[in-house]
């Protein structure tokens, strides 16, 4: 087929199908740019695969299965596109969660020093050593000659002016440490 025939047998088959083409596309895409967009690619097709218009029956089909898989393209390329700016977006929430439970535990740590500081000396020394150093309620009494009954209310008046201290942090505690 000679060229300019070929454009001619083009605008033939264009004229002739471009409506129906487009309304099955329409339908399954509802976006017009899209649709043309579709339709321009398999009409330029045509121009690199003239051959097929040498079969009369064929091109109507040829067209078609064209179209079908164009909008599966289309849509593998949209889902596609879709899962990465979810990952995307995913892997964003997450650093800014991650950096946001940072600034919290931080803020969280230095309302407890600052409470800490504020006890007794007495208080804050059964404080340190039992959840600093991790020692048990012996070593504690031992090592500060005191009596385990001594520090065992030592840590208590200490849990509970932290609790108190605390308590506008419950719901920061519950995001912290994924509780809610």
């Amino acid at each position: 087929m000679t060229h300019n025939r070929s454009f001619g047998k083009i605008e033939e088959v264009y004229t002739l199908y471009w409506r129906e083409l487009y309304i099955v596309a329409y339908r399954r895409l509802r976006s017009e740019e899209d649709v043309e967009d579709i339709l321009q690619d398999i009409f330029l097709s045509l121009v690199q695969k003239p051959e097929v218009l040498d079969k009369e029956g064929s091109v109507k089909a040829y067209l078609h299965q064209a179209l079908k898989y164009k909008i599966i393209d289309f849509y593998r390329k949209d889902q596609l596109l879709h899962s990465f700016a979810l990952e995307e977006l995913s892997a964003t929430n997450h650093a800014d969660t991650t950096t946001d439970e940072l600034l919290m535990a931080e803020e969280l740590e230095q309302c407890v020093q600052e409470e800490v500081s504020k006890m007794p000396e007495k208080m804050q020394q059964v404080y340190l050593l039992s959840r600093k150093e991790f020692m048990s309620i012996e070593q504690i009494a031992a090592h500060l000659g005191i009596s385990n009954q001594t520090v065992k209310n030592q840590i208590s008046s200490a849990l509970k002016r932290l609790r108190t201290r605390l308590s506008n942090y419950i719901p920061l505690l519950l995001i912290l440490f994924n509780l809610s």
